[in-house]
């Protein structure tokens, strides 16, 4: 599998223009700056043992948003069903739907370059335990089967999840005071730029700067 992430040449979102200075949080990250033209590879501890080599073009526009029942994010990849991702009733908007919900090729070219969110449902309702957390990290391929749409990520590093209920507002997944999107499992696309909102809130993420 390539884990380089691709932009495709369409009227989809921009990037973030790739430098060579980064700031990480995550725990044992190794980062070698490789400056090529337009492309800086950052080279990641990955899954299993494994190096994770993404250039950095980042979307400073989207952000993906997963939460997925209990999942405790252990294994490279996770299913989510079709009738929970990208629709208008989970949460997205139906201009963003219209846009990435086929999941055509560049469509999933472009996804791969939107800072992510993964979560597992919240444990109380509009709130989470204090030692629940969430994970910040990237899409690595999307692929369509028949029990369901098969997310393989990277995560670079662990969020406080009871903090991201905290921002629900800025992060576009308020909803009641008792129930917001953390609560339901489902996949949206959210027209916001993640790093800057959990900067924010002292949330230091993988960013080129």
């Amino acid at each position: 599998m390539n884990n380089e992430i691709q932009v495709a040449k369409s009227n989809l979102p921009e990037t973030a223009t790739p430098q060579t200075v980064f700031t990480n949080s995550g725990e044992n990250g190794v980062q070698i700056a490789n400056q090529s033209g337009a492309i800086v590879n950052v080279y990641l501890p990955g899954a299993n043992g494994t190096v994770y080599n993404a250039a950095t073009l980042i979307s400073t526009e989207y952000y993906n948003l997963f939460v997925i029942g209990d999942e405790p994010f252990n294994d490279p990849f996770f299913l989510i069903g079709k009738d929970r991702a990208l629709t208008t009733s989970e949460g997205i908007a139906a201009d963003i739907s219209a846009q990435f919900a086929a999941l055509t090729p560049e469509a999933i070219a472009a996804i791969k370059t939107f800072p992510s969110l993964f979560a597992s449902e919240n444990h109380q309702y509009g709130c989470t335990d204090a030692d629940h957390f969430a994970f910040y990290g990237m899409v690595t391929d999307v692929r369509i089967q028949e029990n369901g749409i098969k997310i393989y990520y990277q995560k670079f590093s662990s969020v406080p999840q009871q903090k991201l209920n905290e921002i629900a507002f800025n992060l576009a997944i308020k909803g009641t005071s008792s129930f917001n999107e953390l609560n339901r499992t489902h996949w949206a696309i959210k027209r916001i730029h993640l790093i800057e909102e959990l900067r924010t809130v002292g949330i230091s993420v993988l960013v080129p700067t």
